[in-house]
């Protein structure tokens, strides 16, 4: 089962990482509406994995500047570069093997309990909610490109 998990995750990690370099400049900076915009739920979806696998060490962006800040938040001046997300999802991914790697999936979870009673549950649950947001970004995507989005998903099997 573990294996399996690693697995769907890596494959995921690599949709996120095609659906990001597909975007123009513009399109990852515009595309969408309020809050729902490529950049941010990029940086959503990096901060949920920090979040979830309970990593509180300190990650630079490619920029250099630290990787904080709340998405919904966040100002234009520091919103990250589609090269800051692409070097966070190679860190993310290295750090989300590693967690999956050494988790015990029957352990109770005691720090998100609308993510399931197991550690089991809580890795099930990121990888569902990173999921939603790719088909977010996906949606965003396809807007940009009017229709004619590669698909990253069958791309990256």
């Amino acid at each position: 089962m573990k294996n399996a998990f690693i697995k769907q995750y890596a494959h995921t990690w690599r949709v996120f990482a095609g659906i990001v370099k597909d975007f123009d400049a513009d399109a990852w900076l515009h595309t969408g509406r309020g809050v729902i915009l490529p950049v941010r739920i990029a940086f959503h979806l990096l901060k949920s994995v920090t979040y979830y696998l309970e990593d509180s060490s300190t990650v630079l962006l490619a920029a250099g500047k630290p990787f904080d800040g709340n998405w919904e938040t966040v100002t234009e001046a520091d919103w990250p570069s589609q090269d800051d997300i692409l070097t966070g999802i190679e860190v993310w991914q290295a750090r989300t093997e590693q967690w999956l790697t050494e988790m015990d999936f029957n352990a109770e979870n005691k720090t998100f309990p609308w993510a399931g009673e197991t550690r089991g549950g809580v890795a099930l649950f990121l990888l569902r909610h990173t999921l939603y947001h790719i088909g977010e970004l996906n949606g965003l995507l396809e807007e940009s490109k009017n229709g004619k989005a590669a698909d990253n998903f069958v791309k990256t099997l």
